[in-house]
């Protein structure tokens, strides 16, 4: 069985409401199931709640190596003519291309934001999709087309590594952008954020979209990437893994 859980996820034993329950799909393993519902419900509620995309739009997509990056990789494949930039160390390159995306750029080697105005002839992307925080969400907004909407769901810029620095969380939040409504009518913009831990009271959104998400899954339409898989006693490892950004797709911790 699959379950959908809220936190405690990392526990023995965890008691859900029955409806949060599913079965797995035949021929599906545990590992590709348990990458199923946070990754690729965040995912979906991203592109097509939030962002509302629309085939032939441009999407940058951050961290696109990641669980949720790769899953949005997938999602994107499902609408038509799709523009993708993903930004990720060059070794993901590969990995990006596979899953879908159109333009992989190396955030370590040049300027993102002046490598998509240069493939767009200068005029930006429909859509951005930013865990990273502070100062790209400055730039993230200036990439925006006419219409265009940044999405919110995370601030890794605040620790680069395993260990948060002070001087760094202060230059990161320095570099936040100042929002005001006349500021973004003045450029139709919009900013959006996302924290699915909070939407836990809007069962029924969730509900739906872990439906939409089964459905894809089951059609063969999306499948998780697994990077590695940690037993429990592990569990410190896979994070660090990921502090590191040395994933390619989801880590799974196994009992």
């Amino acid at each position: 069985m699959l379950a959908v859980t809220h936190f405690g996820g990392h526990a023995d034993v965890v008691c859900v409401p029955a409806e949060q329950v599913t079965e797995i799909p035949d021929g599906a393993g545990f590992e590709e199931a348990a990458a199923i519902p946070i990754n690729y419900v965040t995912a979906y509620h991203l592109l097509f709640r939030i962002a509302n995309v629309h085939p032939g739009e441009r999407v940058l997509v951050h961290a696109a190596a990641g669980g949720v990056g790769t899953a949005v990789l997938q999602l994107c494949r499902t609408v038509d003519e799709l523009v993708i930039f993903g930004t990720a160390s060059a070794a993901k390159h590969e990995v990006l291309r596979a899953e879908g995306c159109t333009y992989p750029i190396d955030y370590r080697a040049v300027d993102y934001a002046r490598q998509i105005r240069r493939l767009t002839g200068g005029e930006g992307v429909d859509v951005v999709l930013d865990p990273l925080g502070g100062r790209d969400w400055r730039k993230g907004l200036k990439l925006l087309r006419p219409g265009g909407r940044l999405v919110a769901f995370g601030f890794a810029n605040l620790a680069n590594g395993e260990r948060r620095k002070p001087a760094q969380v202060a230059s990161q939040a320095l570099a936040m952008p100042l929002l005001t409504p006349l500021g973004l009518m003045a450029h139709n913009r919009t900013v959006s954020g996302v924290h699915l831990g909070r939407l836990w009271g809007a069962a029924a959104v969730l509900r739906e979209e872990f439906q939409a998400v089964r459905a894809m899954w089951e059609a063969g339409h999306i499948k998780p990437r697994i990077d590695a898989a940690y037993p429990f006693t592990e569990a410190a490892a896979a994070h660090r893994r990921i502090l590191r950004r040395q994933n390619v797709g989801k880590i799974v911790l196994t009992p």
